[in-house]
């Protein structure tokens, strides 16, 4: 029988975890010493660090931010020139993408899950490379730095907008195109069915949905881009010129 009097005596477990106060993250397994919580303020090993951005526009090592959409010169046309292969304007970098984002120019949109991040800042460079290789040829042109990013910016945005209406409208028209040619695919491949005629139908419906979309997106497209270039031009300026 235990004595009231006598302490406990209790045999610690080394190897139970260390109780945490207000401590949000799993305590690590001590018998993994890769699993250590890191330092407070540490990026977590499954998270990517955000690309690196740099402070200049001319700076090519990485990528800028996005421009201040306050901060826009006015158009002189006094300064305007043809652009000078021979002597062009010093390179532009590219602008970085918001996070989890796609962007052309000045459209800004989400990324769809189903697309998976790699790809997305693949885009995003792709992009990002045409439009900086606009604002060069602006600046060579003669334009102000912070103008020549607007009208980049607003040509592709303006030119993305319109590609986008005009396949909107022709997809009625269009969808007829694709029964059309996937009629036509299935009767060629006849001679190779089964397998054949499935492949030759599918074929035969893009070439059809295109045969229509495609027109009418390069038209949408057409006047997308008058509109994202008069509007890059004619935006009243919030600074004077330097």
């Amino acid at each position: 029988m235990a004595t009231p009097l006598a302490p406990e005596i209790s045999v610690p477990n080394l190897f139970a975890p260390v109780p945490a106060i207000a401590v949000v993250a799993p305590i690590a397994d001590p018998a993994d010493p890769g699993a250590i919580p890191a330092a407070p303020g540490a990026i977590p090993p499954d998270v990517a660090p955000a690309a690196p951005v740099s402070t200049g526009r001319n700076d090519m090592s990485t990528n800028r931010p996005m421009p201040d959409p306050n901060m826009l010169a006015p158009v002189l046309p006094e300064r305007l020139h043809m652009p000078n292969p021979a002597a062009p304007a010093p390179s532009v970098a590219p602008i970085e993408a918001p996070p989890g984002t796609l962007r052309i120019g000045s459209v800004v949109v989400g990324r769809p899950d189903f697309l998976p991040p790699e790809m997305g800042k693949q885009f995003n460079d792709a992009v990002a490379g045409t439009e900086a290789g606009i604002a060069q040829s602006l600046d060579s042109a003669g334009f102000e730095p912070s103008r020549s990013d607007r009208i980049a910016a607003d040509l592709l945005g303006s030119t993305t907008i319109g590609a986008s209406v005009g396949a909107l409208v022709a997809a009625p028209v269009a969808s007829i195109g694709a029964v059309i040619g996937g009629i036509s695919g299935a009767i060629a491949g006849i001679p190779m069915f089964p397998t054949g005629t499935v492949v030759t139908t599918i074929f035969g419906a893009a070439i059809g949905y295109a045969f229509v979309a495609w027109p009418a997106m390069a038209v949408g497209a057409a006047i997308g881009a008058a509109a994202g270039l008069a509007q890059g031009l004619l935006m009243p300026p919030t600074i004077a010129a330097p």
